[in-house]
């Protein structure tokens, strides 16, 4: 009997078949996190970026997006879209910048598809 159980060639290729889909999926899930993550900094980075030289100079709209696309531009987002509004009644100016996220592992994982992200910042005009 013990003749029978001594073999063991197979185990390890059956365990590491067992163990690979759950490691692959923890692994993409680190990594898209990571992505996702990045994202929405540069995108928040912008929108401050976008509100701060809206707040301190004139109310003028293209240097705001100006200095916003520059932010998402050093982060290499090229499809993103920011939107200034102020100042308004209680003299706020306010950025807003949009993106469409597409996760890489979008394709691998079902039900994991694009969404729409967005950042936005307020500030008092000091104008």
């Amino acid at each position: 009997m013990k003749h029978l159980f001594k073999s063991q060639k197979g185990q390890s290729l059956v365990e590491f078949a067992l163990v690979l889909p759950v490691f692959v999926v923890i692994l993409f899930g680190i990594m898209e996190f990571g992505r996702l993550w990045e994202i929405s900094n540069i995108l928040t980075s912008a929108a401050r970026e976008g509100a701060r030289v809206a707040a301190v100079s004139e109310p003028d709209v293209q240097k705001a997006k100006t200095a916003a696309q520059a932010v998402l531009s050093a982060g290499y987002i090229t499809t993103a879209t920011i939107t200034v509004s102020g100042p308004n009644s209680n003299s706020d100016v306010s950025v807003t910048v949009a993106l469409m996220y597409k996760p890489l592992t979008g394709s691998i994982i079902p039900g994991f598809g694009s969404f729409s992200l967005s950042r936005s910042t307020t500030m008092r005009w000091e104008g």
